[in-house]
């Protein structure tokens, strides 16, 4: 019964995507983006180093100490594994985009400019230690068009505009030459507890009536 719902709802969730294609959506941009976790804010320092590197003792610290930050650690994990809270980045992550990618400055002013088709996606891998997101983006009025120019400006100028972005872990680029795969990929962890595909900061074509 469990395998049914969980097909079930995956094979909604895809239907609902292949119709989006059908309506004219052709992403072009596979982009991944990880968050900040705790683990980021330590950094490995050598107490006593050995020839060779061989039995050298090395620690680690901290921006404010370890103790004085384990509230602050404990709360970052939990929003990392809260969904409301990965949608609330995620809203600002597509502000972002939209205007440093599209030139769009007033959001609100829907009837002004032609909105791209972003359709974001959040999955937890095989860890399962926390969110990270796929986001599938088209090519038409995009400010770059190449995977180099997206992948340089995405790391470059979009990272430093959210603090949500993970500071190891770079923003990946791969063009995209199968639609089809490609949303089937991210759709891969939709079950009935949890759909992959997010509705709220998606930006999906609406059927003409």
């Amino acid at each position: 019964m469990n395998d049914f719902i969980r097909n079930q709802e995956q094979e909604e969730t895809q239907l609902f995507l292949e119709h989006q294609l059908k309506l004219g959506f052709k992403p072009k941009w596979f982009v991944s983006i990880h968050y900040l976790h705790p683990n980021e804010m330590c950094w490995r320092k050598y107490e006593d180093i050995k020839p060779l590197g061989f039995g050298s003792r090395i620690g680690f610290q901290s921006k404010n100490g370890f103790w004085n930050e384990v509230e602050m650690d404990n709360a970052l994990i939990a929003r990392r594994n809260n969904y409301d809270k990965l949608i609330e980045d995620t809203s600002q992550v597509r502000n972002v985009i939209l205007k440093s990618l599209y030139g769009i400055n007033r959001l609100n002013q829907d009837w002004k400019y032609e909105f791209p088709n972003l359709f974001f996606f959040h999955e937890k891998g095989k860890t399962k230690l926390q969110y990270h997101t796929h986001l599938l983006m088209p090519e038409e009025n995009c400010k770059f068009n190449s995977v180099e120019d997206l992948t340089s400006y995405f790391n470059s100028s979009i990272r430093k505009k959210r603090k949500c972005f993970s500071k190891w872990k770079k923003i990946h680029i791969r063009e995209i030459d199968n639609p089809s795969k490609a949303l089937s990929y991210v759709n891969k962890e939709t079950n009935q507890f949890h759909n992959s595909l997010d509705y709220q900061n998606s930006i999906f074509i609406l059927p003409k009536i």
